[in-house]
């Protein structure tokens, strides 16, 4: 459940192009995790016998032939490879779109090894953090710092996405793909997390059912806390107009993880104010992370991380000793003064030394192997800008994007991508670039139609759009006589019906003119209907239109939907304004086409006010 939660959550933070990517490596998390804990890491973190540093048996983790024995150890062995996997796979999110799938492997596979170190010091009797005194019930030490740490290092090395923070891209090129991914993944991890923290318990018997319980209904309150304060955070960040579904959702993540260590150590109330801050320091991280230009794609640094780190330091703040079933000193708040607190601290700053030590050598290493320049690990472990700007869908598993965006380089039979595609035997995808499939065709024949009605559009000084009737009259007689095949799956537009549907707008509201049939009443006219009673219509003698109704006009006639989004891009009241133009194929294979235009414009007042959401 929680690696289903973290593969949809992600999937649905990134652009398009990468959402199989990013369910692969969640699939590879668990197979390369599965395969090193057995072998070494259950061995490490919990083998007999040990030493305050590591275990030194169970390699691998093989239970024997006692019945009760093996058991017991199967057990522990699946429940606690559940946390090494979820440990590895927040690099996946926070390095999303950048990280190259073979650098990700051998990262799930090294990655295991020292978390369960980590494991070792804070969950087995013998670690010494443990032995000290210092608490972690449910791995915010290992889980959420370690991983944390991980993700933010890899950021490091990898940089921000191709035109995030330069200016060079709008914003709206980096929204999410699917809020609705987004949300599923988030309710799958809430209720895996319920079961992660209940389950820490290891049992029933004895107290344990009591602590079982406790840790579920402190697990709830938390979220409780941590999604109100993501509702009003989003509320103040966009002037109480929107509750943006990421601030909610790093909300709720960033409480959850904070109840992690101290869930059966405190109070059902203290679990109130510790998932309110969780969730502000997850939200305040990224927020500063952006600021800083460090590129996280799902807010892991800020959830796992900074989340976590207030979680090992409310334990020494909130625990309570006297809680049946738990064996923990008393918090600051209860009284127990500062040595908890203290020992909290030890715990944070070892998981955190340890996680930059063995991280920033993995991918500093990595990557001066693979670039062959010891100055450049960067080129080493990041993806190439064309495979960036494409997908990683495309070039590393050949999936082609449902949405793709098609662009004019696309046409030419010799563009050096479709001669790689066919060198490659990529047959499919080569004839796909080039025009020669009916998606592309389409494509094609949608685009050629909205030039050739906007190419007689002039913007006048009074800021109204005129029309050439001359020219546009000339062009349809040039275009029903065209023989380009790739304009061949749908008839062409009549550019008189365009201009009588101009002059049969009624209030500011376009309207489909109106046709006589013999023997049954008026019907409105189909704009891609081959009907020759469209070429009988006379043209208007009004030719001035604003720009509201060209855009219903061109929607209309096309089948088209056209969708601007302004988005704030300097202080000079610069945008980038992105029309983006979705034609329905729901008889075509491959769905939907999306075609995607640019450009820089100036905002007016009110526009520049409304682009604030978006920030």
């Amino acid at each position: 459940t929680m690696q289903s939660g973290f593969g949809m959550l992600e999937a649905g933070s990134c652009s398009p192009g990468f959402e199989v990517n990013i369910m692969m490596k969640n699939i590879v998390d668990v197979v390369f995790t599965a395969l090193t804990y057995y072998l070494v890491g259950y061995g490490i973190s919990f083998g007999e016998p040990s030493t305050p540093f590591m275990g030194k048996g169970c390699f691998p983790a093989d239970g024997g032939y006692d019945e009760v024995a093996s058991g017991m150890r199967y057990s522990r062995y699946v429940f606690q490879m559940a946390f090494a996997a979820t440990s590895t796979t927040i690099v996946s999110g926070a390095a999303a779109m950048r990280l190259k799938f073979y650098v990700y492997v051998p990262y799930s596979l090294i990655a295991v090894v020292f978390y369960s170190f980590v494991a070792h010091w804070t969950f087995a009797e013998g670690g010494f953090l443990r032995a000290m005194g210092a608490y972690d019930f449910a791995g915010g030490a290992g889980v959420h710092v370690f991983g944390g740490i991980n993700a933010l290092i890899a950021t490091l090395f990898l940089g921000p996405r191709t035109g995030r923070f330069d200016g060079t891209k709008p914003i709206t090129d980096f929204f999410p793909s699917s809020p609705v991914s987004q949300c599923l993944g988030l309710l799958c991890l809430w209720w895996g997390w319920i079961g992660f923290n209940c389950g820490s318990s290891f049992g029933i018997t004895d107290q344990r059912w009591v602590v079982a319980i406790r840790c579920a209904v402190t697990t709830i309150n938390s979220t409780v806390g941590g999604c109100i304060t993501g509702m009003i955070y989003s509320l103040w960040r966009t002037e109480r107009k929107l509750i943006i579904p990421e601030h909610l959702i790093n909300g709720i993540l960033g409480s959850l993880v904070a109840i992690t260590p101290a869930c059966a150590a405190v109070n059902t109330y203290d679990a109130f104010p510790i998932g309110i801050i969780g969730a502000l320091v997850a939200l305040g991280c990224n927020t500063f992370n952006c600021y800083l230009h460090i590129d996280d794609p799902v807010g892991a640094v800020g959830v796992h991380a900074g989340a976590g780190i207030w979680g090992l330091l409310a334990v020494g703040l909130f625990a309570d000793s006297e809680l049946p079933g738990v064996e923990v000193k008393n918090g600051l708040f209860r009284k127990g003064g500062f040595e908890l607190l203290g020992l909290q601290v030890v715990t944070i700053v070892c998981t955190t030394a340890w996680a930059i030590m063995w991280s920033t050598c993995f991918f500093y290493i990595v990557g001066i192997i693979l670039s062959r320049n010891w100055r450049d690990p960067r080129k080493g472990l990041r993806v190439t800008c064309e495979e960036e700007e494409q997908g990683a869908d495309l070039y590393f598993h050949g999936v082609i994007n449902r949405n793709e965006v098609y662009t004019d380089s696309s046409d030419d039979e010799d563009d050096p991508t479709t001669n790689k595609f066919r060198e490659n035997g990529d047959d499919r995808i080569a004839d796909h670039r080039t025009g020669k499939s009916d998606l592309y065709a389409r494509s094609l024949f949608y685009r050629s139609r909205f030039e050739h009605l906007t190419e007689n559009v002039q913007e006048r000084g009074d800021g109204n759009l005129e029309i050439d009737k001359e020219e546009t009259e000339r062009n349809a007689v040039d275009d029903t006589d065209s023989k380009d095949s790739r304009a061949s799956p749908v008839p062409g537009h009549r550019y008189s019906e365009f201009l009588k549907f101009l002059k049969s707008r009624d209030s500011g509201k376009v309207q489909h003119p109106k046709r006589e049939v013999p023997g049954k009443t008026e019907q409105a006219l189909d704009p891609m209907s081959s009907d020759d009673t469209c070429d009988k219509m006379e043209p208007t003698s009004d030719p001035t239109y604003d720009l509201g109704d060209l855009t219903e006009i061109v929607r209309s006639i096309c089948e088209e939907m056209m969708d601007t989004r302004y988005t704030r891009h300097s202080s000079q009241g610069y945008a980038w304004r992105t029309t983006t133009r979705s034609t329905a194929t729901s008889t075509m294979p491959y769905g939907t086409i999306r075609r995607t235009h640019t450009e820089r414009v100036r905002l007016t007042e009110s526009a520049r006010r409304a682009s604030k959401i978006y920030r």
